[in-house]
C-alpha cells in the first residue's frame, strides 16, 4: 500500500473503529485496550470526526426556524400616580402582580 493509500484509508479505518466502539458499550480506554489501539490516536480521530457527526445530527433534528409570537394583543395601559409623586406607567393585566407588589411596598 502506498503512503497516499494509507492516508486515505486511515480516516475510514478510524471511522469504523469509532462506530464499533459506540456499539460496544465499552469505555474508550477499555475498547482501545481490547482492540490494541492507541488511545491518543483514538481520541484524535474521534474528535476529528465530530464536526461531520454534528452536522449530520443537525440535519436529522430540527433546526432554528422563524417563529412569530401570537400572544395577547397590545393592551391599553394605565398610569398610576401615587400621593408621593411616584408614577407607575404601563400598567396592564400582564404586569398587575408586579404593580400590586410595588404598591404594597410603598404603603
Amino acid at each position: 500500500m502506498t503512503e497516499q493509500t494509507q492516508q486515505q484509508a486511515r480516516p475510514d479505518y478510524w471511522r469504523t473503529q469509532i462506530a464499533a466502539w459506540r456499539e460496544s458499550g465499552q469505555s474508550q480506554v477499555a475498547y482501545c485496550k481490547a482492540n490494541d489501539l492507541s488511545y491518543a490516536q483514538f481520541v484524535y480521530w474521534r474528535r476529528k470526526s465530530q464536526p461531520a457527526e454534528e452536522a449530520a445530527r443537525r440535519g436529522r433534528r430540527g433546526a432554528f426556524v422563524p417563529a412569530t409570537y401570537l400572544g395577547a394583543k397590545k393592551a391599553e395601559s394605565l398610569s398610576v400616580v401615587l400621593p408621593n409623586g411616584v408614577e407607575l406607567r404601563g400598567v396592564t393585566t400582564d404586569n398587575l402582580v408586579v404593580v400590586e407588589q410595588l404598591l404594597r411596598r410603598w404603603s
